[in-house]
């Protein structure tokens, strides 16, 4: 392989590595509050997608103009599922933190039946979006960037630092971060963790509406979608640390090279086999990730 190959590999690494780092962000930030391992974070995605794909062919809104839609539809399916569907067993519980079995089988019961509401309205073929920014291109050192892709990395490190600041700076983002370093203090100090919880499940579903449009351009959209990007991003969140905003974009650019790279010597199903194998590398040296806390 030559270095032109090499930097074209590379780069393209780092453009959707940004981007599954970012469609993560809402994975970590759930599972760090609430440690809730949401099953259904990749059909969450599928179904912004869907969305954005249905403005475009009824209504011909551009997909970046469907962010206006995605990202508050995606809040409320969060909020109202974390507030009926999960909400409940904490309750049944007794308590602030639940068992993570019983979660990750309620949450699996989500993606079942969001995948299959969605296969039943479209049904199993494949779904596009054809416009410009698709096919357009700059250039840089004479390699051509995707324009679309460039978007969705630049968006990624954008939502990363603008939450980052928000968790830091505003009310509800403090409360939020003192829910996840103990629920018990938050909740004597008067904190509504509760409302905390859904506040985060609906922002961590936002983000995906916000990238679920973003994809379009340049994914096709089945209903597995999203499984394949559920599987990423619980990658990319181990790989950089649960709970880790840059952990999560720092996993995400590391995934996306290694499989760049990779896919330039074998098959994109053995560089998604030796992917794995990176991540048990990792772990085995960094159990709580690359910028997670042992």
């Amino acid at each position: 392989m030559d270095l032109l190959t090499l930097s074209f590999a590379v780069i393209n690494g780092l453009l959707i590595g940004g981007i599954y780092g970012g469609v993560a962000l809402g994975l970590s930030l759930i599972f760090g509050v609430m440690r809730v391992i949401n099953f259904a974070h990749g059909s969450f995605l599928m179904l912004a997608m869907y969305c954005s794909y249905l403005l475009w062919a009824s209504l011909g809104l551009h997909p970046y103009v469907s962010i206006l839609a995605t990202v508050p539809f995606l809040f409320i399916v969060g909020y109202f599922v974390q507030g009926v569907v999960i909400s409940p067993l904490f309750k049944r519980e007794r308590a602030l933190v639940v068992e993570p079995t019983s979660a990750l089988l309620l949450t699996a019961g989500v993606y079942l039946v969001v995948d299959n509401i969605v296969l039943m309205a479209f049904g199993p073929d494949v779904r596009s979006v054809a416009v410009d920014i698709t096919y357009e291109s700059i250039f840089v050192a004479g390699l051509p960037i995707n324009l679309a892709r460039l978007i969705g990395f630049l968006a990624a490190i954008v939502v990363a630092a603008a939450l980052s600041f928000w968790l830091k700076h505003s009310e509800m983002g403090r409360a939020i971060r003192a829910t996840a370093q103990n629920r018990d203090a938050a909740s004597l100090s008067g904190i509504n963790v509760q409302m905390v919880y859904n506040v985060t499940f609906g922002l961590g579903c936002a983000v995906l509406g916000l990238f679920g449009a973003l994809l379009v351009p340049f994914f096709s959209i089945t209903p597995n979608i999203g499984l394949s990007f559920g599987i990423k991003s619980f990658l990319v969140v181990v790989l950089g640390g649960i709970g880790s905003i840059p952990g999560s974009i720092l996993g995400g650019l590391l995934l996306g090279v290694f499989e760049s790279v990779a896919s330039q010597f074998v098959t994109a199903t053995s560089a998604a086999i030796f992917s794995f194998g990176l991540f048990i590398a990792i772990l085995l040296l960094r159990p709580a990730g690359l910028m997670g806390r042992a």
